[in-house]
């Protein structure tokens, strides 16, 4: 034995650690008891030379939160320190000489006395566990039974588990304490008088009076008059599907009943407590009546809810007119809860007013119905709190009246193609119509079917030329049930042409239902500059231009017709254009008494002029591009010689079309 003479604790706790390290290398070598590389010794395992240190806990279990203290230690063990979650690495260099500690975490820990004297230089060791019990709630469950009665299920964990007995106190005076061995199986208890309570559940340690666990609480419970459960509303989903919402008491489950053919109410074996609504399969085609009984948590049946009946609506369509009916409402009715009125509707929105006599079982609609409509109807019936309605029923309108005339058809013509407004008839209608329209070409051969349109007022004969002549029109209406309105009467559009060189002309065919028209307009558009004039014509159905007027060789025509009543139908645009005029004489006398001394042409919309003279030898004797200006007989300064020449004349009118004219002229002096 090597006897090391240290002074102080620490120098001696640090030999006995590196005393207590090689005799541990020396242990692995050897094939004794290995502690993990790495790993320092556990000194309360192996304490190696130390000698016994020692001290007394005041308890040696203790609660979380409750201070644990150390209350004696040996006089022959001094400079003492601790470490109250020795984790069994060594000795730590973080130790206190504080001799309480409180642990904040249920478990068992290790306290580590460091220390010296004992009677050697080797310094002291003491070690000592304590268990650390948790004080956190128990978790439990409180079910309310229709007798009064409350059953609470507890569930135990890691840290509930670990108390000796729980006490329960029911609220209302009552506690009762429960070993652990039975505190899971169910507790009751009955309370003797309506009223609200709270259920508290607290641990217990039989050893430890200084503990205060955590106590749990109930939500509160209510034992009042036991509430009727309540269906709020019965809705018929389809032919074969009832939909069910109602309320219950907190707590509370019912089963839903459904009466049978003889009349017997039969459980269907579905429960719930209100958050989900039932959904029935049954023939919801007829009615039927459900009542819902309460089933509490102890498996009793309770108190029935009133009975609550579907509701059936037929429909049936007659001529502007559609029937409803239904069977009265079956479900309970009493002074408390009446009956208060059905409502019915129409596509989604409500008609008539409400029917508060519970026998009422039919109504007649009768407004506006129209022929090929869908009408889709529901009944809702309140009795008391509780909604009833039915699934939606359809029928699809009927109507015998046959389309009225119409009131007026025009067509006119736009991009060159006839247009045709229709103002529909007044009686016979519906809100979908289809209007077919027959044509003819000008006055001759029978009517053929070139369109239709659906629900539009408008039709526009992409098929027709209207430059190429006047095309006539009648209309059909045909309503939702495929009744159809006498054809309209012809109308026709105004086709304008030119049926000379000096004039235009067109179709005196109205294209107004209402009667003829009553005055024309002529519409004059410049084909040169785009400028646009009117000219009223009255009731002609021809207009000349003035031919003299230079300015009209070229001009673009439209006729505006208006009715007697203001309306307006237009013609096909049409293009009048006049060759150029030129005037040539056959011969002249340049004999110098001032007539006809000079060979002068004269024109009309000539806007380019070139004339040549030329000899019996084909020699050019004379040029001008001067419209105005003529040959006065001469050839270079003197007289030609009597006899024939001839000529050339090259024109360009304003619209820019070329005219060249040869001819003789016999010069006479």
């Amino acid at each position: 034995m090597i006897r090391l003479w240290l002074t102080g604790v620490e120098a001696t706790v640090h030999t006995i650690y590196w005393f207590l390290a090689v005799l541990s290398g020396f242990m692995c070598l050897s094939g004794s008891s290995l502690a993990q590389v790495g790993q320092e010794p556990n000194v309360c395992v192996n304490p190696g030379g130390a000698a016994q240190g020692g001290f007394s806990l005041d308890k040696a279990s203790v609660c979380v939160g409750t201070p644990i203290q150390i209350v004696s230690v040996p006089a022959t063990v001094a400079n003492v320190a601790y470490t109250y979650e020795y984790d069994g690495n060594g000795i730590p260099a973080n130790r206190t000489a504080a001799t309480t500690y409180t642990y904040t975490k249920p478990g068992s820990y290790t306290i580590l006395q460091v220390g010296s004297g004992g009677g050697q230089a080797t310094g002291t060791i003491a070690c000592k566990t304590v268990t650390v019990l948790p004080t956190g709630p128990v978790s439990f469950s409180v079910r309310t039974c229709s007798d009064r009665r409350a059953v609470v299920d507890v569930t135990l964990d890691e840290n509930s588990n670990k108390y000796d007995s729980y006490i329960i106190d029911w609220g209302d005076g009552n506690r009762q304490e429960r070993p652990r061995s039975s505190i899971t199986t169910q507790q009751t208890h009955t309370y003797l008088n309506p009223g609200t309570y709270t259920v508290i559940i607290t641990g217990r340690y039989a050893a430890l009076t200084d503990c205060t666990p955590v106590p749990a609480r109930s939500a509160p419970i209510n034992f009042a008059t036991t509430a009727q459960p309540l269906i709020t509303r019965l809705t018929t989903v389809s032919d074969n599907s009832i939909s069910i919402q109602y309320q219950v008491s907190s707590g509370t489950t019912v089963e839903l009943y459904q009466k049978d053919a003889s009349g017997v109410y039969a459980p269907t074996g579905q429960n719930g407590n209100g958050s989900t609504p039932f959904t029935v399969q049954t023939n919801a085609k007829e009615v039927q009546c459900f009542q819902l009984v309460a089933q509490d948590a102890c498996n009793s049946a309770g108190v029935r809810s009133d009975e609550v009946c579907s509701l059936v609506l037929n429909a049936q369509a007659a001529s502007k007119q559609n029937n409803l009916s239904w069977q009265p409402y079956a479900g309970t009715v009493t002074t408390i809860r009446p009956f208060r009125s059905y409502r019915l509707t129409r596509n989604g929105a409500p008609i008539g007013g409400l029917l508060t006599s519970r026998s009422a079982s039919s109504y007649v609609d009768n407004n506006r119905i129209e022929c090929g409509v869908a009408y889709c109807y529901t009944i809702e019936a309140s009795a008391g709190p509780t909604t009833i309605t039915s699934a939606p029923v359809c029928v699809t309108g009927i109507n015998g009246d046959v389309p009225g005339e119409f009131r007026n058809v025009t067509v006119s013509v736009e991009n060159n193609q006839p247009r045709l407004v229709v103002s529909l008839p007044v009686s016979g209608t519906s809100a979908s119509y289809t209007l077919v329209v027959n044509r003819t070409d000008g006055q001759s051969g029978g009517m053929q079917t070139v369109g239709s349109v659906v629900n539009r007022n408008t039709f526009v004969d992409e098929s027709a030329n209207a430059s190429a002549g006047s095309y006539c029109y009648e209309v059909t209406y045909r309503n939702n049930c495929g009744l159809t309105s006498p054809p309209s009467k012809p109308v026709c559009t105004v086709h304008l042409a030119s049926n000379s060189s000096a004039s235009i002309d067109w179709t005196a065919n109205s294209p107004f239902l209402t009667g003829p028209v009553a005055n024309y307009t002529v519409e004059v558009i410049d084909s040169l500059n785009g400028t646009k004039r009117e000219i009223p014509v009255s009731g002609n159905t021809r207009y000349e231009p003035d031919q003299n007027d230079p300015n009209l060789q070229s001009q673009r025509y439209r006729i505006i017709a208006v009715s007697s009543g203001g309306l307006v139908s237009y013609s096909n645009f049409f293009t009048l254009r006049r060759e150029a005029r030129i005037l040539v004489p056959d011969a002249f006398t340049p004999n110098g008494d001032g007539t006809n001394d000079t060979f002068v042409v004269k024109g009309l919309f000539v806007d380019q002029f070139r004339m040549t003279i030329y000899d019996r030898w084909g020699s050019v004797i004379y040029s001008t591009t001067d419209k105005n200006q003529g040959w006065d007989g001469t050839v270079n300064g003197q007289q030609a010689a009597a006899g024939q020449y001839m000529y050339q004349i090259e024109v360009q009118d304003l619209t820019g079309q070329k005219t060249v004219r040869p001819g003789a002229l016999l010069l006479i002096r």
